[in-house]
């Protein structure tokens, strides 16, 4: 039975689920922090880089799941302390208090401690490159409204009693002897409050001799927040090299078809081929492979697909999705495709039929690429005159779907913006290629590709569809 998937971490693990590659990555780098304890009296921070929706957050949970025996494990949701006034003031305290019954004396030397170095530090961190530094005045001026201790000596007490906590848990009879702390969901964080986090963790929460680190790190959102508070002073990849000691990559290659088919019942087939398998193989060649985005795409997809089976749907038009026995593949590939646009490319959803601008984009490309009268003039003739403003609103049931006619179909979602443009270039998918470049590929770019692709199967099914190409984006804009 197919339900809605959350945007959550994957608790129960397993083989069949695994779609990004979690346990393989696990494993190995359960292994490395296994059997490098020696090193982490001096290499304390780690990263693991990855894009929104990758999976960081799956990989934590697994890790701590699997080194929970061998390590004291700590998880720090960062996002969750967003709205505290110091986040790594928020960290120690998560850290100390994890358990409140035990080491009572030692967790609020430390506690005090910590508050009074790291309380103003936030208005102190500043950065020079290629390494980390400490506004000096702005911090002094903190710690001597306090008359005593100096700045100097705070940290001197900071670094012991941070070891004397180190000692407590990782010394008791069956205690682990290392630390390991996971960071998660800094990308959700403002980035004043990533930097200084970070900041804090290098100057002082490695003060440490057995506790590391582990971020999951969005190395866009590193950018960006550098970028906002520094400008172009500080450069990303040096803040991030000066950073983390070891960085680790989320796997590339995400089981796409793993995950789709966790939506559809394996049944559901046309002729001898799962709509899962069908499906999946649409998000590869449109390049849409971010799982948290294919998860938010379909979970859309199977709401529509639940209002069709519904009572309710009498009283709404609806795309005609498969389902069952009803509906076409081509319309659902067009809901999917509509519901990408709209969800995570807004700009190129509002013009996508926006033959106007199309239009002169395209000619002022062909003029820039054509000096000869003749060349020019066959090339308008190839790609222009196949803008048919009427096209959008047709009913294909009785329509002669020619070659000229896939043409049109295909201008409709060709890309607005065009670096280099040729004639003939929608002639077919080879001569797509050569003729129409783009420097950023998007969505779009890829969607075209695909029309190419399944060209037998659009003139088939357009003769089946209730409704024409515009109508489709209207359900789409109405109802989610």
């Amino acid at each position: 039975m197919s339900k809605l998937l959350p945007n959550l971490p994957i608790e129960d693990l397993t083989p069949e689920n695994d779609y990004i590659g979690i346990i393989e990555k696990g494993t190995l780098l359960k292994s490395f922090f296994l059997n490098n304890k020696h090193e982490f009296s001096q290499i304390k921070i780690f990263s693991i880089y990855g894009e929104w929706g990758s999976g960081k957050s799956t990989l934590m949970k697994y890790l701590q799941k699997e080194l929970q025996g061998s390590f004291n494990t700590f998880f720090f949701e960062s996002w969750e302390f967003e709205s505290d006034e110091n986040l790594s003031l928020s960290l120690l305290e998560n850290l100390v208090n994890k358990n409140k019954s035990k080491y009572k004396k030692v967790k609020e030397e430390l506690l005090e401690t910590g508050g009074k170095l790291l309380e103003g530090f936030a208005r102190s961190v500043t950065i020079k490159t290629p390494g980390l530094n400490i506004s000096g005045d702005k911090l002094i001026k903190t710690v001597k409204e306090e008359k005593e201790p100096t700045f100097l000596e705070l940290k001197e007490k900071f670094r012991k009693d941070f070891r004397n906590w180190e000692k407590e848990i990782t010394t008791k009879d069956k205690s682990p002897d290392y630390n390991i702390v996971f960071i998660d969901d800094l990308d959700r964080c403002e980035p004043e409050n990533i930097l200084n986090l970070l900041s804090a963790m290098k100057l002082f929460f490695t003060y440490g001799k057995k506790t590391i680190f582990l971020c999951g790190i969005d190395k866009k959102a590193i950018r960006e927040a550098v970028k906002t508070k520094y400008g172009e002073i500080v450069k990303a990849n040096e803040y991030l090299e000066k950073i983390f000691d070891i960085s680790f990559s989320m796997p590339k290659n995400v089981d796409t078809t793993k995950l789709v088919n966790l939506y559809f019942d394996d049944n559901v087939r046309l002729g001898d081929k799962k709509l899962g398998d069908l499906i999946s193989d649409f998000f590869d060649k449109l390049q849409f492979k971010n799982p948290r985005r294919i998860k938010k795409v379909l979970n859309k997809y199977l709401i529509i697909k639940k209002l069709k089976e519904s009572i309710v749907s009498r009283n709404i038009i609806l795309p005609n999705i498969k389902n069952n026995d009803s509906g076409t593949l081509f319309e659902t590939y067009l809901t999917l495709y509509l519901l990408i646009l709209k969800e995570f490319e807004p700009d190129i959803y509002f013009n996508l039929y926006n033959l106007s601008l199309k239009k002169t984009n395209y000619r002022n490309s062909l003029n820039n690429n054509y000096k000869s009268e003749n060349e020019l003039s066959g090339a308008i003739t190839s790609t222009l005159d196949y803008f048919d403003y009427d096209f959008l609103y047709l009913d294909f049931s009785d329509y002669d779907f020619s070659r000229n006619a896939f043409i049109k179909l295909l201008i409709y979602f060709s890309p607005i913006e065009v670096d280099v443009l040729r004639g003939y270039c929608f002639n077919s998918k080879d001569s797509f290629i050569k003729s129409f470049n783009v420097k950023n590929k998007t969505t779009e770019y890829y969607f075209i590709l695909f029309l190419f692709d399944i060209q037998i199967l659009v003139k088939n099914e357009l003769r089946q569809q209730d409704y024409s190409i515009n109508d489709y984006k209207k359900m789409i804009t109405n109802l989610i």
